[in-house]
């Protein structure tokens, strides 16, 4: 018998000659072929097999896996349970990766009242960073929660200044009103400006720079929908550039419109919605509620259609290109 583990065979078996082998072991000199022992009798010194064996079955040949010299793991792959299991195989105790990045995430607006207090007069129940820590932890980054500020500049750089994060992420005051103080508060920072609103709906005044120690800063509008959108656009393919990613966006694919909906004149829509698989192809359908403030218009959808700049219709039928955001329905 020829047990895994055991020290190799080193006599050579003859022609019509078998030993007993178990799963794991290295095949003795001589051996062509292996039966599985439910395909077998034996009888005293032999053994009768059911149908005749056929060279080289039921053999683990050495290299058949990864040849020598061939690449296992890409650089910029992200790591999973497989991955992981096949650099073990390869002998490989441990791997060099990227960090999580660290993301800061601090809602704006003297408005806001705490998840769990009771809003008064005026006052509404902050829920993006709720949603924004989800979204950062589920695209791979580890989240500080930093909590509310008021509208005063003063506030909003003093909660940013220290924070040790790669990135700093606000929601709130990042459009050009009289309490929008997000660009002011990166001033402060000492931070570098590099864009203050894109030509997108939902989620035009959207604020991206840089602060002191390579930090970057992303400061989102405060209306929940369009806050998603621009974490899904901007935040997210941040935070997967930072882990290694090398494909850090979304997948694209496809769909035929379910419905019609609207152009938007200067700026590219971004409908929520689910996309499902319908035969051979995809289709998209809108939400009915496609408010940059409603919260709703997320939960439930899987993807983003993007709708360019117009004045007229997409009409039902029509092919369009869309984002990716989770499960197909």
């Amino acid at each position: 018998e020829i047990a895994a583990g055991d020290a190799p065979w080193t006599r050579a078996l003859e022609a019509r000659e078998a030993a007993r082998i178990f799963t794991g072991a290295p095949l003795p000199p001589g051996a062509d072929c292996v039966v599985m022992q439910e395909h077998a009798v034996r009888d005293g010194a032999e053994v009768r097999v059911r149908q005749p064996p056929k060279a080289g079955q039921h053999i683990r040949r050495r290299g058949e896996e990864l040849t020598a010299g061939a690449e296992a793991l890409p650089a910029g792959r992200v790591l999973d349970p497989a991955d992981l299991a096949l650099a073990a195989a390869c002998g490989a105790a441990s791997l060099r990766v990227y960090r999580r990045p660290h993301v800061a995430v601090l809602s704006t607006g003297s408005e806001l009242v705490p998840l769990g207090a009771e809003p008064g007069p005026g006052q509404i129940v902050e829920t993006n960073s709720v949603t924004l820590s989800a979204l950062c932890r589920d695209a791979g980054a580890e989240v500080l929660r930093l909590g509310i500020a008021k509208d005063t500049v003063e506030t909003i750089a003093a909660r940013l200044r220290d924070a040790p994060a790669d990135i700093l992420l606000t929601t709130g005051g990042a459009s050009v009103g009289d309490h929008d103080h997000a660009q002011h508060a990166l001033e402060r920072l000492g931070g570098a400006l590099i864009f203050h609103t894109v030509a997108i709906r939902p989620g035009k005044p959207v604020l991206f720079g840089t602060a002191s120690g390579g930090r970057l800063v992303f400061g989102l509008p405060g209306n929940p929908a369009a806050a998603t959108l621009g974490f899904e656009l901007f935040v997210r393919p941040a935070i997967r550039l930072l882990l290694g990613d090398r494909n850090p966006e979304r997948t694209k694919a496809r769909a035929r419109l379910r419905g019609s909906l609207s152009q938007v004149k200067g700026l590219t829509f971004f409908p929520r919605g689910r996309v499902s698989a319908e035969g051979s192809q995809l289709v998209f359908a809108p939400g009915e509620q496609q408010s940059s403030m409603q919260i709703a218009s997320w939960s439930g959808a899987n993807a983003v259609a993007v709708i360019p700049p117009g004045e007229g219709r997409v009409d039902e039928g029509a092919e369009i290109e869309v984002l990716l955001t989770g499960n197909l329905a």
